[in-house]
């Protein structure tokens, strides 16, 4: 009886120490906006890694005369830039790493777009 007891306990101490030894993800929506742009950028990151997808999307009329875009998306531990010559209003943007320092869920991505001698400036925060 006491050989059942102390399988069970070592079974079960050793499930509790393989179940606290996974990888713990975490999903984070960042949104924000500007007068002229918004943005969501959707952010899967583990312990190492992380990995986001989004879009950055011109809020006004006449999205197709918008014309050349530069951009640059700046976190904590990461930054995201670009020109695009043919936007037609929308960024998308992807980002990745492995065996880096992730972004902290409190912490802004800082968010800057030049088109056409404009510049729109805003936060994306967790939501």
């Amino acid at each position: 009886m006491k050989r059942k007891f102390l399988f069970l306990g070592l079974i079960s101490i050793f499930l509790l120490v393989l179940g606290s030894c996974g990888s713990k993800e975490e999903s984070v929506r960042f949104e924000g906006e500007g007068d002229h742009w918004k943005a969501l950028y959707l952010l899967n990151k583990g312990e190492n890694t992380q990995n986001g997808q989004g879009s950055i999307i011109y809020k006004g009329k006449d999205k197709e005369k918008v014309g050349k875009v530069s951009y640059v998306v700046e976190g904590e531990t990461s930054t995201l830039s670009g020109t695009d010559d043919e936007t037609e209003g929308e960024i998308n943007l992807n980002g990745s790493c492995s065996g880096c320092a992730t972004q902290s869920s409190n912490a802004p991505f800082h968010v800057t777009i030049k088109w056409n001698g404009k510049e729109d400036k805003f936060d994306l925060t967790s939501k």
